[in-house]
């Protein structure tokens, strides 16, 4: 395994105090001693930083420690990537798992396209695919 897909679920629980944060910094930690590639699709950046900043409106998160977790977020070198044919494809998968919007299947299609594991922490997701992709992979 050279690469590794993450979306934003999985990713913000690097930065933020939240269930699962210690296993997801483990699995970080073999990546980056394995010299494993951890890339993601664009929508991963928006994805990411509008979290953060929801938070911030909601009173989760002070404006500094959203604004510091943005700035760990992008030192963490996620190579950001758009595959050939990535929004066809991302519909497509949509289409066939039943998803009302194409957020999620952007980080599917970018992972299937690039023939590597997507990493989530997003149970809804886990659950409407019903184990139907092996690749796909949960904290």
């Amino acid at each position: 395994m050279t690469q590794v897909c993450t979306d934003a679920s999985f990713s913000l629980k690097l930065v933020l105090h939240e269930p699962e944060r210690a296993r997801v910094r483990a699995q970080w930690a073999r990546w980056l001693h394995d010299g494993v590639t951890i890339i993601a699709p664009w929508l991963w950046t928006f994805e990411t930083h509008a979290v953060l900043r929801r938070k911030v409106w909601r009173g989760e998160l002070s404006d500094e420690h959203a604004r510091e977790a943005w700035r760990v977020l992008r030192r963490q070198g996620i190579r950001i990537v758009h595959p050939r044919g990535l929004m066809d494809r991302a519909w497509t998968l949509a289409a066939e798992h039943a998803r009302p919007t194409t957020y999620d299947t952007v980080y599917l299609a970018t992972a299937e396209l690039r023939g590597c594991e997507l990493w989530t922490a997003d149970q809804r997701l886990i659950n409407a695919l019903q184990g139907q992709l092996n690749w796909v992979k949960s904290v």
